[in-house]
């Protein structure tokens, strides 16, 4: 499952990225939400929170280590390369997930910045 879900996400093919994830999912990522513990739940919010942070971005590769499987979890550190529409400035970013699973789908996701999402447009 680790492996699918991460040729997935590599793939670019965010819709199909909804299959792993369990109805009820939920996704902690401080940084995103202004430093607060906020938790998305659900893929809608989760996937209308990526629209959110990539909307404003030309993504032009994804890099990943792992998946790093121990029992019910899985950890994989993406980097990407993309561009801030808006600036033209280009630069990397990189962030480890650390995800739990639960009768084969994604229960839950934490998200680890190395280097904070960029601003966006709002």
């Amino acid at each position: 499952m680790a492996e699918d879900y991460l040729s997935t996400m590599i793939a670019g093919d965010f819709d199909a990225v909804g299959r792993f994830m369990a109805p009820g999912m939920t996704r902690i990522a401080p940084l995103e939400t202004g430093g607060d513990h906020v938790a998305l739940r659900g893929p809608a919010d989760i996937m209308a929170n990526s629209q959110r942070l990539n909307a404003d971005l030309e993504i032009h590769d994804v890099d990943a280590d792992g998946p790093f499987v121990a029992d019910d979890r899985f950890a994989i550190r993406f980097t990407f390369d993309m561009t801030h529409i808006p600036s033209g400035k280009r630069h990397t970013a990189a962030k480890m997930s650390l995800y739990t699973v639960v009768d084969g789908l994604i229960a839950r996701e934490e998200v680890h910045y190395f280097d904070p999402p960029q601003p966006t447009a709002d």
